[in-house]
C-alpha cells in the first residue's frame, strides 16, 4: 500500500525531471481531460443504461454502431497521436495537452469499447480487436508509471554520474587495482587480472529487466586469497634491523620476550605489501559497487522502455484488426 501511495504521489503532483514548479500531465489544466474522459464514460454508461433493443445490446444497433464510431475514431487519433508526439516542436504546455488527453482518453476508451460489443465476445476478428486494445491500453498505463517514477531513481543511482563517467571511472579503478597489485607479487597481479577480466556490464534481456545479472560475485573469493596472502606476508617479516633490538647487558642473552615478538609482527604489519593488498581489495569493492550501479542504471533504463517495444507492435495490431472488423462489419452484416 505504501508503495501504491507512492507511485500516486508522483503521477499527481510533480513531473520526476522537472522539479517542484511543473504539474504532472496528468492533472494539466486541474484534470480537464479527466473530466472529459469521465463526462464520456458516464454518458456512455447512461445510454446504454438507458438502451433496450429488441434482441438486447450489442453492437449492432444504433447505440452499439454510435459508440463503435466513436471508439474508432478514438483509436486512429490515439495512434496519430503517437506519430505526432515525434514531430511537434511546441513547448512544454503543448506536449502536456497532448499527453493528458492521450492518457485519458485512452482509458475512456475502454468504457465506450466494452459497452459497443454488448458484452458479446467469442473466437472471432472482433474479440481479437477488443483484446488487442486491452493490451494495448494495459501497456500505456504501465508507461505513464514508469515515466512517472523510474526517472528519478535514474538520477538518483548516477549520483550526477553519466554512464559513461560510470564506465571511465570502472576502467580507472581496474587500472588502480593492478599497479597496486604489482607491487605485491606475480600471483597477486594475476587473481586481480583474472578478476577484471571477468567483470560484466548488462547480460541478457531477462537479466537487464529483472535486474538479477548472473555475473559470478568473486569479493568472497578476492577477500579469501588477499586474507590468506596478508597471513602469509606477517608470517614471513622482513629481517629486524639490529639497531631495533634492545642492547643486551654484558652475561645476559638477548631479549626473547612477548615485547620482541610483538615488534616484530607490528613491523610486519607495516610491510608495504600488506598495504598494497588492503588497497587493491578497496579498490576492488569499489569497482563491484560501481558495476552494480552501472547494471542498475541499464535495468532501470530497460524498464522505461521495454513498454514501447509491446505497446507501439499493439497498436499497429490493434489498428490492423480494427480496418478487419469494421470492413467485415459493412460487409457480413
Amino acid at each position: 500500500m505504501a508503495a501504491a501511495s507512492g507511485i500516486l504521489k508522483r503521477l499527481f503532483t510533480l513531473t520526476p525531471r522537472e522539479g517542484a514548479t511543473h504539474r504532472s500531465f496528468l492533472v494539466y489544466k486541474n484534470g480537464l481531460f479527466l473530466k472529459i474522459a469521465l463526462a464520456l464514460a458516464i454518458l456512455s454508461t447512461a445510454f446504454y443504461a438507458w438502451h433496450d433493443p429488441q434482441h438486447g445490446p450489442s453492437g449492432n444497433t444504433w447505440l452499439g454502431y454510435t459508440l463503435g464510431t466513436i471508439g474508432a475514431l478514438l483509436i486512429f487519433w490515439l495512434a496519430w497521436f503517437g506519430v505526432r508526439k515525434r514531430r511537434y516542436r511546441e513547448g512544454r504546455g503543448q506536449a502536456q495537452l497532448w499527453t493528458s488527453a492521450h492518457v485519458y482518453l485512452g482509458l475512456s476508451l475502454l468504457f465506450v469499447a466494452t459497452l459497443h460489443t454488448g458484452f458479446h465476445f467469442g473466437w472471432n476478428i472482433h474479440t481479437f480487436a477488443y483484446a488487442l486494445m486491452v493490451l494495448v491500453i494495459i501497456s500505456g498505463i504501465y508507461g505513464v508509471i514508469v515515466y512517472a517514477t523510474l526517472p528519478e531513481r535514474i538520477t538518483a543511482n548516477r549520483d550526477q554520474m553519466g554512464f559513461d563517467a560510470m564506465l571511465a571511472e570502472i576502467a580507472r579503478l581496474d587500472e588502480a587495482a593492478l599497479a597496486l597489485a604489482d607491487k605485491v607479487d606475480p600471483e597477486t597481479h594475476a587473481v586481480v587480472a583474472k578478476s577484471v577480466g571477468k567483470v560484466r556490464i548488462g547480460g541478457s534481456t531477462w537479466e537487464q529487466l529483472s535486474g538479477n545479472y548472473a555475473a559470478p560475485d568473486q569479493r568472497s573469493d578476492l577477500e579469501s586469497f588477499f586474507s590468506l596472502k596478508k597471513t602469509q606476508i606477517a608470517q614471513s617479516p622482513q629481517p629486524m634491523p639490529m639497531r631495533d633490538t634492545p642492547a643486551a647487558a654484558p652475561g645476559q642473552r638477548r631479549p626473547q620476550t612477548i615485547m620482541f615478538v610483538a615488534g616484530q609482527i607490528f613491523d610486519a604489519g607495516r610491510d608495504p605489501r600488506g598495504e598494497s593488498l588492503q588497497k587493491v581489495l578497496q579498490t576492488v569493492a569499489q569497482r563491484k559497487l560501481l558495476v552494480e550501479r552501472i547494471n542498475r542504471d541499464i535495468t532501470l533504463r530497460a524498464r522505461l522502455n521495454v513498454w514501447l517495444y509491446f505497446h507501439v507492435p499493439l497498436t499497429v495490431g490493434l489498428l490492423v484488426a480494427l480496418v478487419i472488423h469494421i470492413v467485415s462489419v459493412f460487409l457480413y452484416w
